[in-house]
C-alpha cells in the first residue's frame, strides 16, 4: 500500500487540475470504491466547481472545492472535500480531456484540460465526500513530522501501549499516521532494533527522531525526487518511484530474498511480525536483543 511519501507524490499528479472548473464527472456507479458515498452523489456535487487546494495526511488524500466565489483569507471559498484512499492498487493520473475510461478507471473529473483519473483494479481504494465544512481532518492525529509530534505527544500515545511490538507500533496509523510497511522496517532497521521487540524495552526520543528521519528522508527522495507524471505502471518500486531511496536506505535491499544489510553486508532475515512481512538484519539487530 502507497505510504506518506507515494501518497505526497499522487497529490502532485492531480495537482495541475488546481484552478480548473469542472466540467463533467465520470464514474462507475457500481464500484466497491463507493461504498461511502453514492457516485451520483459525487457527480451532482462536483459538477461545475472549482478545485480549490489539495492536500495530503499519512495515506489519505483531500482535495477541496470550491464554486469560485472570493474568500478573505484564500481567494476563494472551498465548501466540498473530496477524500481519496488509494488502499492496495490504486493510483491517479493525468490525461487528455477526451480520455476514453477502461474499466479500471472508477472515477474522472474532466476540465478543459486535463482530465484527473482514479483507477483502481482490486477496489480496495475509496471515493469519498465529507459534509460541507472548513476542515473534515481537524480530529485526525497528528503527523510525524507535525510540531505537535513531540516527545511529549508521543508518550502520552503510548502510554497504553507499552507490551506491543516497535513494528506493530510504527504500523499504528493512530500514532505514525502513513507509516507503512517499508517505513517502518526502515525506521527498525536505523535504530537499530529488532522489530519485535516490546515498546517498553525502547527509548522512545531515540524513535521519534529516527521516524522524522524517514518520514522526512522518504518525502525528499521519493517525491520531491520524482516529477508529477502520469504513475501509468503504480507504486511498485523502482518503477513508479524511479529515484528509489538511495542503496544506503535498507528500502533498496529488502523487497526479494537474498538482499543484504546496507550496514554490514549480512544476508536479512525474513519473517512475519504484527501480520506484516518484515525484513530486518540479524547482525544489526538481533532477535535476542528484544527477548532480554
Amino acid at each position: 500500500m502507497p505510504e506518506l511519501a507515494e501518497v505526497e507524490l499522487a497529490r502532485r499528479i492531480w495537482e495541475p487540475g488546481t484552478g480548473q472548473r469542472i466540467v463533467a464527472v465520470d464514474s462507475h456507479p457500481h464500484a466497491r470504491v463507493y461504498r461511502d458515498t453514492p457516485a451520483s452523489i459525487i457527480e451532482s456535487t462536483l459538477s461545475n466547481t472549482f478545485i480549490v487546494c489539495s492536500r495530503t495526511h499519512g495515506k489519505r488524500l483531500l482535495f477541496s472545492f470550491g464554486d469560485g466565489s472570493p474568500c478573505k483569507s484564500t481567494g476563494t471559498h472551498p465548501t466540498t472535500h473530496l477524500e481519496l484512499h488509494l488502499g492496495m492498487s490504486g493510483r491517479l493520473f493525468l490525461a487528455d480531456p477526451d480520455h476514453e475510461p477502461t474499466k479500471h478507471d472508477h472515477f474522472i473529473l474532466r476540465t478543459t484540460r486535463f482530465a484527473l483519473v482514479y483507477s483502481d483494479y482490486r477496489q480496495f481504494g475509496r471515493v469519498l465526500l465529507h459534509e460541507p465544512c472548513l476542515d473534515p481532518w481537524t480530529e485526525l492525529p497528528v503527523e510525524v513530522l507535525d510540531p505537535g509530534f513531540t516527545l511529549a505527544c508521543l508518550r502520552r500515545l503510548t502510554a497504553r501501549r507499552r507490551g506491543t511490538t516497535l513494528k506493530a507500533l510504527l504500523l499504528d496509523q493512530a500514532v505514525f499516521p502513513g507509516v507503512g510497511n517499508w517505513m517502518a522496517d526502515e525506521i527498525c532497521w536505523r535504530l537499530p532494533c529488532h522489530p519485535g521487540i516490546r515498546l517498553q524495552e525502547l527509548d522512545l526520543a531515540r524513535v521519534r527522531t529516527v521516524s522524522r528521519q524517514v518520514c522526512r528522508g522518504a518525502l525528499r527522495h521519493v517525491a520531491d525526487k520524482n516529477a508529477p507524471r502520469d504513475g501509468a505502471r503504480g507504486f511498485s518500486p523502482g518503477h513508479y518511484v524511479e529515484q528509489v531511496p538511495p542503496r544506503s536506505w535498507l528500502f533498496q535491499h529488502r523487497w526479494k530474498a537474498g538482499g543484504c544489510c546496507p550496514r554490514c553486508r549480512s544476508s536479512l532475515a525474513r519473517g512475519t511480525i504484527a501480520t506484516r512481512t518484515t525484513a530486518w538484519c540479524p547482525t544489526c539487530q538481533p532477535e535476542d536483543a528484544s527477548e532480554a
